[in-house]
């Protein structure tokens, strides 16, 4: 375990430490390490975070996966002298990558992969259903792919988010159609949110009831799967996230955890 420093965006408000599991001061250290050599290795500043969070996903394997995205590898990347704006408009592609390489050969062995596919391959697997003036490539981040008589073959869909927010209603009309014509359409989210000093206590509860289960708040976001089926499932990396009861009006889950397959 080790602490990590919050800060408060607000001048004049003391920062507050809080504990990370699974995360040793060496592990710290060297993820460091990586996340600047990284920048400075790779073409594309996407590509150096997902590489880091790859590496810290393997390196502390113990952790909760959404505090090592929010509290090790975004800290970090502040730290080097990157700004909040560069990181939201890079963090979604670095961790669409991430998730890729993570689970390429635990997909493997089961002749399945996730792969983000270029545009012109996206657009040519949407038309393929018949929903090329229906559904926008950029709705969709990756393909689940299964290999049948020795050919890949896509049968599903993933949205990526790092955070639910309200940007979870951007998917809706693109999951339903795809789900529609019998593909899979499945939500990957770090639920990560934590509020800094002055207003919060830095804990990454997350926004789908990592802190306060159950109230009207909080089931908002959960409803666009487990009331409305909007999407087949919601997968989260957040240890703090309550999965679904054994039965949802809808029939369809939130998950608490998706590093396992087995």
């Amino acid at each position: 375990m080790t602490k990590i420093e919050v800060k408060s965006a607000q001048k004049g408000v003391a920062s507050l430490w809080i504990e990370v599991e699974g995360v040793s001061e060496s592990n710290l250290d060297y993820l460091s390490s990586v996340m600047k050599d990284s920048l400075n290795q790779e073409n594309q500043i996407s590509d150096a975070v997902a590489k880091a969070f790859q590496k810290s996903v393997a390196l502390c394997p113990t952790a909760n996966p959404s505090d090592l995205w929010q509290h090790v590898v975004y800290r970090n990347f502040i730290d080097l002298g990157h700004s909040d704006q560069q990181w939201k408009r890079v963090s979604g592609f670095a961790l669409e990558r991430a998730l890729a390489m993570i689970y390429e050969d635990k997909l493997s062995t089961y002749d399945m992969r996730m792969r983000i596919l270029n545009r012109p391959e996206s657009r040519k697997v949407i038309a393929s259903v018949g929903l090329e003036n229906t559904v926008n490539t950029s709705k969709v981040d990756l393909f689940i792919e299964g290999c049948r008589d020795g050919r890949w073959e896509v049968f599903g869909v993933i949205h990526v988010k790092a955070s639910i927010a309200e940007r979870i209603q951007d998917d809706v009309p693109a999951s339903t159609s795809l789900m529609k014509k019998g593909l899979l359409s499945i939500m990957l989210t770090m639920d990560s949110k934590s509020y800094p000093p002055p207003h919060g206590d830095g804990v990454n509860y997350g926004e789908l009831g990592g802190r306060s289960f159950g109230t009207k708040k909080e089931r908002i976001k959960r409803d666009y799967i487990e009331k409305n089926g909007q999407f087949d499932a919601l997968f989260s990396f957040n240890l703090r996230t309550p999965a679904s009861p054994r039965s949802t009006e809808s029939g369809k889950m939130t998950y608490d955890f998706f590093r396992k397959l087995d």
